[in-house]
């Protein structure tokens, strides 16, 4: 649907602890020495208990830390995976921002090759008037009117990963594509501060149902790995720990800023 159309999830083996990688490729992102990119390191292991909760697994703990993770989730377009994520996270508590990689916002048009493009400082407000003016009926099923509409209560416009310098904690993508280009923007930058940054994906596909379940997926990491005793040394272990009972592929590294 957005940016570019779903990304099929298909199986795959086992991930290494260190150096997390898709299937069949174990090199891709592997850092020569002296590079800023490092994987995290096979995790101590540290025990928890875990409490199955409607099917799901999660941390005894109710109440979110004093001080919460700086989060950002970053789709294509910023419109349906990421801003959808973003709803249920600020819901939870979360410090958390949102963003596309594109160039260009695309949703959906009248056909498969004739989308709908803005620039990234369209407003969802003027995409919701302008789809609206364009077919009212269409992009009311289709649930694109709907979607904007949901945007534009949580903030003005969508905004490019790119052009965001804040510092988050942990930065979670949608597709592999969209953390490709993420770790590649990071890497890019001059690093200042060593401040580390754990990116980690989950593909997720582009459509309605499918956006609402990454994103419960995605609080309830973000809620475990909130309440991690050492983020540094655990996170591994609770990928791991998701990739198993999710039946989805985790790709993690760790960039500095």
């Amino acid at each position: 649907m957005v940016g570019g159309g779903p990304r099929p999830l298909t199986a795959a083996p086992r991930l290494a602890a260190a150096g997390r990688r898709g299937p069949g490729d174990t090199s891709r992102h592997r850092p020569p020495p002296g590079s800023r990119r490092h994987f995290v390191r096979a995790a101590a292991g540290a025990e928890r208990v875990w409490e199955p909760r409607g099917g799901s697994w999660a941390l005894p703990c109710a109440a979110m830390p004093s001080s919460p993770l700086r989060v950002a989730v970053v789709c294509s377009s910023n419109q349906n995976r990421s801003m959808e994520a973003h709803n249920i996270l600020s819901k939870r508590g979360f410090s958390v921002r949102s963003f596309g990689t594109g160039t260009h916002v695309k949703l959906p048009g009248p056909a498969p090759d004739k989308p709908n493009v803005y620039d990234f400082k369209t407003t969802y407000d003027q995409m919701y008037n302008d789809l609206l003016r364009k077919d009212k009926e269409l992009y009311t099923q289709n649930g694109i009117l709907h979607m904007l509409d949901r945007n534009k209560r949580i903030k003005p416009r969508p905004e490019r990963f790119q052009n965001c310098k804040d510092v988050f904690d942990l930065i979670l993508t949608c597709e592999e594509r969209v953390y490709d280009q993420v770790v590649e923007d990071l890497n890019s930058r001059e690093q200042e501060t060593c401040q580390p940054v754990h990116v980690i994906n989950v593909d997720i596909q582009d459509n309605h149902e499918e956006a609402t379940l990454g994103a419960f997926l995605i609080c309830e990491l973000c809620q475990c790995i909130q309440h991690t005793e050492d983020m540094e040394n655990e996170i591994d272990e609770l990928l791991q720990e998701f990739e198993e009972k999710s039946g989805r592929t985790f790709l993690h590294t760790v960039c500095f800023y």
